[in-house]
This record gives structure tokens, sequence and C-alpha cells, in this order.
């Protein structure tokens, strides 16, 4: 990176909803003296979206991206959605409308202004992949309007299982426009991958991890003049029993429609695996 942007900053994804997780990870950036923050999306899918929101309203230097999540929430006419009826967008749509109902007029406006990818320095920023973000045309779903199309849309994102000629287009794009780092986010599963020069980093979940590690993940990056970039996963403890009353706590929330339900959300949070 250039030597005006030296310093440490953090990146975090995936919150969804968790407000103590988040908490507890703000506070380890400052501690660590992070300059800026960068927020890769799906901050308000979770229980406790609007807390989510100002915390991180409440934070100067900090940039935050769309994620599925914003996307979904920000889709109008849900009511003339024409594949409303199919299984998995009958969960999906009255979650949707609990997630609008418990967000203000102000944080919708907020999330609306969000951009779904950033560029800074020799960074670019998604919360999937770059090229789902630029070239939306590949993946166009026919039929479908233009305003539906994201709602549709669920990328596979950057991961370990990336097939091998995904990574190959992903370097090429990045010679292209002379990148050194792309940060992702999405599968809730933290590493980094280098090739010479360049490097992806997927920083995994603030909320809800999914590597079998419940504790919340960001990344650092620290550039100091004269002395080689060095990136660094962190994990961070955080008030899990505080997170488990609050699931208890949320009695109408949709993604609970029986016991085991929500049981299975709590195991989730525990062990830091996908229960159901």
């Amino acid at each position: 990176m250039n030597n005006d942007h030296v310093g440490k900053i953090a990146i975090l994804s995936d919150i969804h909803g968790n407000s103590p997780a988040l908490r507890a990870v703000l506070d380890d950036i400052s501690k660590k003296g992070c300059s800026r923050i960068f927020v890769l999306g799906d901050v308000i899918n979770g229980i406790d979206p609007r807390t989510c929101i100002k915390l991180l309203q409440e934070h100067e230097n900090i940039s935050c991206l769309k994620g599925n999540a914003e996307f979904y929430v920000l889709t109008p006419d849900l009511e003339d959605f024409p594949r409303k009826k199919e299984t998995i967008y009958r969960d999906l749509i009255p979650l949707i409308l609990w997630f609008q109902s418990h967000l203000s007029t102000q944080d919708l406006e907020w999330l609306q202004k969000l951009p779904d990818l950033m560029m800074w320095n020799q960074a670019c920023f998604a919360h999937d992949s770059p090229l789902d973000r630029l070239f939306s045309h590949t993946r166009t779903i026919p039929g479908i309007p233009e305003k539906y199309q994201e709602f549709c849309f669920h990328s596979k994102g950057i991961s370990t299982d990336t097939s091998e000629e995904e990574w190959d287009s992903l370097w090429r794009w990045m010679d292209g426009r002379s990148l050194s780092y792309v940060f992702c986010a999405h599968t809730h599963t933290p590493f980094y991958r280098k090739k010479g020069e360049k490097l992806v980093c997927n920083v995994g979940s603030v909320g809800m991890p999914l590597d079998g590690d419940p504790r919340s993940a960001w990344v650092m990056l620290e550039n100091e003049p004269g002395k080689e970039s060095l990136l660094t996963i962190h994990r961070v403890a955080y008030d899990i029993e505080q997170m488990l009353h609050m699931v208890d706590e949320a009695l109408n929330y949709p993604d609970f429609k029986t016991i085991s339900d929500r049981q299975a959300y709590k195991k989730t949070l525990e062990n830091g695996l996908f229960w159901r």
C-alpha cells in the first residue's frame, strides 16, 4: 500500500445481528490501535439488527458495504415477487419483513447508501466476490425483474473450496487492476491465500463463525514504512451467554418456528458449526 495509508486497518464482516460480538470486536480493534475499519456487509440479519447499525454509526472512520442481507431487506414490492410461493422464499420473506419492521426509516436510508464494492488504495473490498459484484450480468436470472435479481442471487463466495479455475480468474482480474489485496467474507470461515505479491483474504464472521471456533473473527492489516505488510486473523471471545439469552427472548423471530430451530441456532453460536 502507498505510504499515505500506513498504519493498521481492521476488516470485519457478517455480524448477523449479534451485538455482544460486535461490541467485543470493536473494543479489540480499538485496543490494537486501528485507524480505519472496513465492514463487508451482512450487518442486520440476526436478532438485534438496529443495535448493530448504531454501534457502527458511533465509530469514526468506518466504511461499510452491503452484503446479501442488506440487498434483501432493501428489496421493494416483496408482495409481488414472482417466486414467493417457493419454499425458500416462503421462509425468507417473513424474515426480511421482520428485519424491516425492526429498523427505522433512517436505518434503511443508511443501508441504501452503502456501496456493494469498495476500492481503497491497492485493495478491493467485497462481501462475497468482486467478480460477482462487477459482472452481475453473468448471473442474471431470465424472467425475473431487475429489482428482484439480487434477492434471487446467493453467491458461493471465495472459500478454501473455490476451484483453481475460479482462482485463476480472480488472480488475472487483480493483475489487470494492479491490486495487491482482495478482502471478502460471506462464508463465515476466515483464511487467506497468496500468489506472489497478491493476497486474497476471507475475514470470516463476527456474529456467527462457522469454522468450529465460536470466537468472533476479524482481520488486521499493518503497513509501516520500510516494512513488509503484515496480515493477521484475530479471534475474540465475547459474552455468548448474553447472546443466548437474547435468542431466548426473541420470541417472535420468524426463523425460530420450532423449539429445535431455536436450539440449533444456539448450538451454532456455542460451537461455531452450522447445526441445521
